[in-house]
């Protein structure tokens, strides 16, 4: 697919390596976030909360729908350390382990490390599944300009090889990822999607050396999907 044939809007930023820009369209254009919106929760927890091996309770009570494998393990009280909530928010993208942290840290908190890492048009506006949230306005929002500053952020985070090693268990190798042949490329991304919204964001290794991709789209689902393809595509070409 052309990109100017592309039926909504996208971003599409490249680095290779970290901080040569290779390929960026779009990057100041405002999208709803989807799931890419727990990649600054999971540095704030890696890098900052220092909480990592303290215990937490999750209740059937906790749990909500969507994405993850809590929802399916969780059938009476169990306890979880941080750090696997950490881990599962962002390698299956669980839902319910992203509220428990969002709960745990708080939303203004957040809101304030989001800024913090220079993610100036990045809101986290309501947690997940938040239905009622949603009805009334409030939702979850980033740029992809905001994106590029969270992982440069993790690239010079001390525990920066800590996070690549939960990173590169991610479970979602279908966007970007699945757009690149090469046994060369070695992936630690994160994916979001909803309805009419398919992101892929992340860092990549490649002969040695760290890139970063931002790919945002909001329009058809497959046309996304296929956008994202087309642009694992161009990485093949570095």
């Amino acid at each position: 697919m052309g990109l100017g044939l592309f039926p909504g809007k996208y971003c599409l930023h490249l680095e290779y390596p970290v901080g040569v820009v290779r390929y960026s369209q779009n990057i100041d254009e405002l999208f709803k976030s989807a799931s890419v919106i727990k990649l600054p929760i999971f540095i704030y927890g890696m890098h900052y909360a220092k909480d990592l091996n303290e215990e937490m309770e999750v209740s059937p009570e906790d749990i909500v729908d969507g994405s993850g494998i809590l929802q399916t393990i969780v059938t009476q009280p169990r306890t979880f350390s941080v750090r696997d909530l950490l881990v599962l928010m962002t390698v299956v993208s669980d839902n319910t382990a992203t509220n428990l942290l969002i709960k745990r840290y708080g939303m203004n908190r957040l809101n304030s490390y989001i800024q913090h890492l220079g993610m100036t048009k990045t809101i986290l506006g309501r947690e997940m599944r938040d239905l009622v949230a949603i009805s009334e306005g409030r939702d979850n929002f980033t740029c992809g300009r905001d994106m590029v500053a969270c992982l440069r952020h993790m690239v010079s985070s001390p525990v920066f090889h800590d996070m690549l090693q939960i990173l590169e268990k991610q479970q979602f190798q279908n966007k970007v990822p699945a757009g690149v042949k090469s046994d060369q490329f070695v992936f630690f991304n994160k994916t979001g999607e909803l309805d009419e919204v398919d992101h892929d964001v992340g860092l990549f290794m490649y002969k040695g050396q760290v890139g970063l991709f931002v790919g945002l789209t909001e329009g058809s689902n497959s046309s996304g999907r296929d956008l994202l393809h087309e642009f694992g595509h161009m990485l093949e070409e570095l």
